[in-house]
């Protein structure tokens, strides 16, 4: 019977990964001797070559094609949730038992898993491929890694190709900082028609705002919070009107509530009780002015948009919307005005493949199209995407804040040039837009010459 223990003991512990050993010195105290636990070791499946690795955090970021440096299409953020997929093909020879996926972060455990490999791997499957999901904080300053397709053997029957790199940890590097989008939703309660109808801003409703911005925008985390709804007694209508008078609204609040500079406001309404009603016979959804002037921040005053809350299209309008307050221009598709010039995809395609890292779904770059155009299946090319970290990334530098501020006169211009006065404010001396040529009459009844800033709004004629 004693000869058999070893045996016994090997089918207990083969589901917990463990071995055992004898060990020559002391006995449990009745004789028998003690039992150590090993660690198995582990080598490359037989058969199996690791071919690509990819991580996506929005997009994919190829590390690894074939034993070489990916693309590195776009940049890497640090502490951003991602999932690291791993393609491998098999020579025929593998013989489908399980097999264990390890991925190895720096600064942390092993990620693990366990799964039965199929044929080959390709983008369009994501069970064609081994997928893991890494935390926001194992990604830092830069991201060191090894990944390994294996199995209990010996070590004489190790395949390295089943592993990459073959040893040790690669290193890519994180271009991204860690940031925060931070964007307050400024309710306006409908009174015009009698209602007082104010979009729907339980948690359930905010939290989707917050998960489709943290989907597309690259950065580590957003935060969304929810101004008091503020009383609206004007006509707010499909065609733009009225539009204006709630915008000048929400470019008072950054004073009035003391907000820091990198905080952005997204003004939003439900003029009607329903989309359909609302938007018959076609519609405005969303507007804000063009945030591109200096390019690499944007003026603070103007990280502002407004925007309808029908739930069918409201977290889509917001992300749009907010990416002209981030100084991105319309992407060429649906016919939008003022196209960038210089998006490099026809019909505003993405360019690379996506991935929604909390539903899992895979983005494809030949049927989805760019947040900042017109058309259905939205999703972030990388170009928008490298052009939205540029500006994310600069929002925060301590240069940016604390500009001296003047008094300020806002006039706004409606699509027959016709110029009304909007009220008195401050702006900061080094505000962007277009320079123009301005009179006006002062309270003396004197005219006077100015220059003047100008931005134009992204839906609307005038500014």
């Amino acid at each position: 019977m004693r000869r058999l223990t070893p045996f016994l003991l090997a089918l207990v512990c083969v589901p917990f990964a463990c071995s055992t050993v004898d060990t020559e010195d002391g006995d449990d105290g009745g004789g028998k001797k003690k039992k150590e636990e090993v660690d198995p070791t582990y080598v490359g499946v037989p058969g199996i070559t690791v071919r690509q690795v990819a991580i996506y955090q929005s997009l994919k970021r190829t590390l690894m094609v074939d034993g070489g440096p990916g693309a590195g299409e776009v940049p890497l953020v640090a502490g951003r949730d991602a999932v690291v997929r791993v393609f491998y093909e098999d020579d025929g020879t593998y013989d489908g038992s399980e097999i264990t996926a390890r991925l190895e972060v720096e600064g942390g455990d092993p990620i693990e898993l366990t799964a039965v490999l199929g044929g080959a791997s390709v983008d369009e499957d994501m069970n064609s491929t081994i997928n893991f999901v890494v935390p926001g904080d194992r990604v830092g300053q830069s991201f060191n890694y090894s990944v390994g397709l294996l199995v209990e053997g010996d070590e004489e029957d190790e395949n390295s190709a089943a592993r990459w790199p073959a040893e040790g940890l690669e290193s890519v590097a994180v271009e991204g900082p860690q940031n925060k989008l931070r964007v307050i939703l400024a309710p306006f309660q409908y009174n015009y028609d009698g209602s007082g109808r104010v979009p729907d801003m339980s948690p359930e409703a905010v939290e989707g705002y917050r998960q489709r911005l943290k989907a597309i925008y690259p950065v580590s985390d957003v935060e969304v919070s929810v101004r008091q709804a503020t009383p609206w007694n004007q006509y707010i209508g499909p065609g733009g009107e009225g539009w204006q008078q709630v915008g000048y609204t929400v470019y008072g609040f950054r004073q009035q509530d003391g907000t820091p500079d990198d905080v952005y406001y997204y003004g939003i309404f439900d003029p009607e009780a329903s989309f359909y009603a609302y938007c018959g016979g076609g519609c405005l959804l969303g507007v804000t002015l063009l945030n591109n002037q200096p390019p690499a921040t944007g003026s603070v005053d103007l990280r502002l948009a407004l925007g309808v809350g029908f739930p069918q299209y409201a977290a889509d309008t917001m992300a749009h919307e907010l990416g002209h307050s981030h100084g991105r221009e319309h992407a060429p598709c649906g016919g939008p005005d003022s196209v960038d010039p210089q998006y490099p995809y026809a019909g505003a395609k993405i360019g690379i493949w996506g991935l929604d890292t909390v539903s899992m779904q895979l983005i494809s770059p030949d049927t989805y199209t760019d947040i900042m155009g017109y058309c259905e299946k939205q999703w972030v090319s990388d170009y928008t995407y490298k052009a939205l970290l540029a500006r994310g990334q600069n929002v925060n530098l301590p240069d940016i804040h604390g500009a001296t501020r003047v008094p300020a006169a806002m006039i706004g211009i409606d699509a027959k040039g016709h110029a009304t006065f909007a009220g008195e404010s401050t702006a900061p001396v080094n505000l962007g837009g277009r320079s123009v040529k301005a009179s006006f009459v002062d309270s003396h009844g004197n005219r006077n010459e100015a220059t003047a800033r100008y931005f134009e709004y992204d839906h609307l004629p005038g500014g």
